[in-house]
């Protein structure tokens, strides 16, 4: 094997390493594409602007030059349809890039919400080693007894011990009696005139204010 000496190397040179050159993300791509939009929409712009002004001079122009305009019209016509191409192009090409980076996007966050689903269930696993069925269990009996017991312990301390003594049959008879009590009062009470109702007047004292009535119209009579 021949040995290369690095006089050896300054004479015939030597093999230059590779340099990697990175890939421009998708983003930068987009926004070249962007700037390069907003360029050829202001040379539409100029284009537009020139039409106008010889569209004016040649409202006033006859003849050749006349021609001459229309014709120079027509050439910036031109150059304004193929810059409206290339346009349309660059727009198509930034919308596939947008597309490409909305689906890495999305894939980047399936990714990362995976992986902190996969961590946020070996943390509960880990939790759950810590939790012993048998004594939620044990912990939910514990308090069920303990609600039966207040239960019981409010119904005690609900009691009334002074009817005790009492037959329920005899208040029952009681309760019956009252019942007929109120009902006769409320028949008695529907029949009887109320206060505020004058009392029905005598049949004397009737006779006698009719009287009084027809002497008074007869006295009017006269008069």
């Amino acid at each position: 094997l021949i040995k290369i000496t690095p006089k050896m190397k300054r004479i015939f040179g030597s093999k230059k390493k590779q340099e990697v050159v990175q890939a421009p993300s998708l983003g930068d791509t987009s926004s070249k594409l962007g700037e390069r939009g907003k360029v050829i929409e202001s040379k539409m712009q100029e284009c537009d602007k020139q039409i106008a002004e010889i569209k004016t001079k040649m409202k006033g122009q006859k003849g050749m030059a006349y021609k001459q305009s229309q014709k120079r019209a027509l050439t910036i016509l031109k150059r304004r349809k193929m810059y409206q191409n290339q346009l349309d192009s660059l727009m198509n090409q930034q919308f596939n890039v947008d597309q490409m980076a909305f689906a890495n996007e999305n894939i980047q966050s399936t990714i990362d919400m995976a992986a902190t689903m996969k961590d946020a269930v070996a943390a509960q696993k880990v939790q759950m080693k810590k939790l012993n069925i048998d004594h939620v269990e044990d912990v939910m009996e514990d308090m069920r007894d303990l609600m039966e017991d207040q239960e019981e312990m409010n119904e005690i301390m609900g009691r009334d011990y002074a009817l005790d003594g009492y037959d329920e049959q005899d208040l029952m008879d009681e309760l019956d009696e009252l019942d007929e009590d109120i009902v006769n009062e409320q028949m008695e009470g529907a029949s009887e005139v109320p206060g505020y109702i004058p009392q029905a007047q005598s049949e004397a004292q009737v006779k006698r204010e009719e009287d009084d009535l027809a002497k008074l119209m007869s006295q009017v009579g006269v008069q």
